[in-house]
């Protein structure tokens, strides 16, 4: 009983990538993202668009989470558009997340894999050659790139359209306020801030929406996570820190021709300068929202393995961008392997979360040292009885046992 308690003490301190999508939510300690019984949990997985596109998104499909699981991912980072969620003002399309984003989310249970959903936006709408924002926001600029950056600038001083937006975003949190495959909500991609429109944006924008949204959807779902991600200008201190992680992207040299190994530092040196803003200085955690190459020669396997070498060194979470579904094929260098590479717990858990294989495997280790002790105590005991037979002046007592009456 010793032993199996040990066996079960040892199997307990590592969490497997479904830990806690049925228990609960997760939610923030300190600098690092809990499940419910207080381990760490190190979001490592990819983007899957698609949903993002309008007014026909992309399809996708249970073999790609299965193979995501099989690839030791424990995270999804779902695109999703405002354009889709409201495609006439104050209409919202409940549908498109019945039958799209439902979807994923019984896909992400059955392999054990969270969902962050993700505003997602480029090029802030179609109209623009991107995604994002509905075409009734954006119907009074011109089609080019000059009338996108007053669309977007004209967002960050316009409440009203705001409000549609934290409407939007509180409609889904009341939807999924239960659901625990859901990690939280990423309220908005790179939102970027332009002062060629209008100098007088900064941070301080960006941050007011930010607060809009979460009051918003807090009041249907205080539990879920809150990710932020920070604007193209340095941020400044966020005034709610509940629930709250950082999300930047991570694209350092991603654009280059080709990528030297030589130049990991670079990598490494933007990572930290992140790592310092929001984790040391806002004491907040920090996933790496989106990350990827894009060098057009295999250069690009040796930036991915030299980022996720970097990551890991840091103790940050990352999603990939991004896997299409189209060759079903992950990136040998993003492959997890948890038995190695799951952190230590943050707090002492408030139960034991076990490994069901590594249990069976103690088990059957006590049954077979309990069936040697019997076998040699047979044994032994035979031995005593060939003796007895034999007359005790055969007999040679062992050292401390009790003589035969």
């Amino acid at each position: 009983m010793f032993l199996l308690a040990l066996v079960l003490a040892a199997t307990s301190n590592y969490a497997s990538p479904a830990d806690g999508v049925l228990e609960g939510p997760l939610s923030v300690n300190g600098t690092s993202i809990v499940n419910p019984v207080g381990r760490v949990v190190l979001l490592r997985g990819a983007n899957y668009p698609g949903y993002e596109l309008a007014p026909f998104p992309s399809t996708h499909s249970e073999s790609a989470y299965e193979l995501f699981a099989r690839a030791g991912f424990n995270v999804v980072r779902l695109p999703i558009s405002w354009s889709n969620l409201e495609p006439i003002p104050g209409t919202f399309q409940e549908s498109y997340l019945e039958f799209y984003v439902d979807r994923d989310i019984r896909w992400a249970k059955k392999y054990g894999i969270y969902l962050v959903l993700d505003m997602t936006q480029y090029n802030w709408a179609t109209k623009f050659g991107g995604v994002g924002a509905p075409e009734w926001a954006v119907n009074q600029y011109p089609p080019t790139e000059v009338g996108m950056r007053r669309a977007v600038s004209d967002f960050w001083n316009q409440t009203d359209l705001q409000d549609h937006l934290a409407t939007a975003w509180r409609k889904i949190a009341e939807r999924y306020a239960n659901e625990t495959t859901v990690a939280g909500y990423d309220l908005l991609n790179e939102p970027w801030i332009y002062t060629s429109i209008i100098p007088t944006l900064n941070v301080s924008h960006v941050n007011s929406f930010y607060v809009r949204v979460i009051n918003s959807i807090r009041t249907v779902d205080p539990n879920h996570i809150i990710f932020l991600e920070p604007s193209n200008m340095p941020p400044t201190e966020f005034p709610i820190t509940y629930n709250i992680v950082w999300s930047p992207h991570f694209y350092a040299l991603s654009f280059e021709p080709f990528y030297n190994q030589r130049s990991v530092g670079i990598l490494e040196a933007d990572l930290a300068e992140k790592y310092q803003t929001f984790v040391v200085e806002m004491k907040q955690p920090m996933w790496i929202g989106e990350f990827g190459a894009f060098m057009k020669d295999d250069s690009a396997h040796d930036w991915l393995r030299d980022a996720i070498s970097v990551f890991r060194k840091y103790q940050v979470g990352w999603a990939w961008w991004a896997f299409y579904g189209r060759n079903l094929v992950i990136p040998n260098q993003l492959h997890v392997t948890w038995a190695t590479e799951h952190p230590p717990p943050v707090t002492e858990p408030a139960g034991l979360t076990l490994n069901l294989d590594a249990v069976l495997t103690g088990v059957v280790l006590v049954e077979v040292v309990l069936i040697a002790t019997i076998l040699y105590s047979m044994l032994d005991r035979r031995g005593e009885m060939e003796d007895t037979a034999r007359g005790p002046v055969r007999r040679k007592r062992r050292p401390g046992a009790f003589p035969k009456h």
